[in-house]
């Protein structure tokens, strides 16, 4: 999950082969301290929304609790070198926020049980050393890289997972598996993983590109022994994975005492969700307002593209623009002003919405995705015919023009209509 490196590792918009690959150089880092800390919820109901962070996510990961997540997954290692040096922080301020944590371990064993039990063993002394309490999940991130083979074949894929598998379950954790929904129906045969650890699939696969606020059941996709459905790279516009549970999950130690807030939901298709009122409110407005409209309902949103700010005539604002990544306060709607449409930050004070919620456009024929430094990024290919969320306006790289489609992720504008 790099970027985690796995982005649009579940897109259902295409059945082509789905995967991902590292394209940033992690280094070896020194191994901290033994982090102790006390879980402040230790089971969650099914249904439940959660999200997974790595390095590339802040230490502190409150804002996904604001908006509703009740587990958080955190990256602890990766092969037999690394430890995500936020992981500790990540996992505390799950802890803190009354989120589940979790982990998982990007997996670099392709189909070799030895190296894979060699990692399992390091991912588990890694979960230890930063914090993650006892019984909690850990999870196997297996997935394509260029140091992780996903073709050396379906039973040999399987039998490694399953040793990386034996080792967290024999250290008292309870194991899972991640992938997309390709790689899991083509490169392993999970009926070996099922048979052995049932029910311990985390699948990803995506409806559409960009934000998703809430699940949508049409696209799970359909396969055995799925406990966790990840369904979105931008969740709530905090560019974070967002996943929902399938099942219940709880700690498996006796001496953790299970939260009583986690009720037992119905195993549903239309997920009960405690935060609706948040998850509509962040959602693109359709209902345009004018400046003078008085609601101002606050929501917390993500600028994807350097933001300019402007005044209710269109003048830009001398001195005031927010950066790319960077939070930001909306207050109301959509506000519509000399033919375009921003949203009001502050007073007389307003940003283009295409910066934040990006504009919708739609492939004339498959296209690749690219970094900023216009290096094919091996990624699913977008299909020709999908809608794709940009943001801002073209970029030259290398000569070429782009559209950002999210964080260090570019398409060609010549594969748009």
């Amino acid at each position: 999950m790099q970027k985690k490196n796995k982005k649009f590792l579940g897109i259902l918009a295409c059945a082509s082969a789905l995967a991902t690959t590292s394209v940033f150089s992690i280094e070896a880092l020194a191994t901290p301290k033994t982090a102790t800390v006390q879980a402040a919820r230790t089971s969650v109901a099914a249904r439940s929304y959660g999200v997974d962070v790595s390095s590339y996510q802040s230490s502190n990961i409150a804002s996904t609790a604001q908006a509703g997540a009740q587990f958080a997954i955190v990256k602890v290692s990766e092969g037999t070198s690394y430890r995500n040096p936020k992981a500790a922080q990540q996992i505390a301020s799950a802890n803190a926020t009354n989120m589940m944590p979790m982990a998982y371990h990007f997996a670099t064993f392709g189909a070799n049980s030895a190296a894979a039990a060699n990692e399992g063993n390091y991912a588990v002394a890694s979960a230890k050393a930063l914090g993650l309490p006892a019984g909690s999940y850990i999870a196997c991130d297996w997935e394509t890289s260029q140091s992780n083979n996903v073709n050396g074949g379906k039973d040999a894929s399987a039998n490694a997972i399953v040793a990386f598998m034996d080792k967290v379950k024999a250290a008292g954790y309870q194991p899972l598996l991640y992938s997309g929904a390709y790689l899991l129906n083509n490169n392993v045969n999970t009926n070996i993983v099922l048979n052995k650890y049932p029910n311990a699939l985390w699948v990803a696969r995506y409806a559409t590109m960009g934000r998703i606020d809430t699940a949508d059941f049409n696209y799970f996709p359909s396969m055995n022994g799925v406990a966790i459905w990840q369904f979105t790279d931008n969740w709530r516009g905090l560019n974070v994975d967002g996943n929902i549970t399938l099942l219940p999950l709880q700690f498996n130690n006796p001496n953790n005492v299970t939260d009583s807030n986690a009720t037992q939901e119905p195993s549903s298709q239309g997920p009960t969700n405690p935060n609706a009122a948040i998850s509509e409110q962040a959602k693109p407005a359709d209902n345009k307002t004018t400046p003078s409209s008085p609601a101002e309902v606050k929501t917390q949103k993500t600028v994807m593209h350097k933001a300019y700010v402007y005044d209710k005539d269109g003048n830009k604002v001398e001195g005031r623009a927010y950066s790319a990544y960077s939070s930001i306060t909306v207050l109301g709607g959509i506000v519509a002003m000399h033919n375009r449409d921003y949203y009001k930050v502050g007073d007389n004070q307003y940003v283009v919405v295409g910066n934040i919620d990006g504009t919708k456009r739609v492939l004339k024929k498959n296209a690749y995705v690219y970094n900023n430094k216009g290096r094919r990024v091996y990624v699913p290919t977008l299909r020709r015919g999908i809608t794709v969320p940009t943001y801002g306006s073209s970029m030259t790289i290398n000569g070429k023009k782009y559209y950002r489609i999210n964080k260090n992720r570019y398409v060609k504008v010549a594969n748009f209509r």
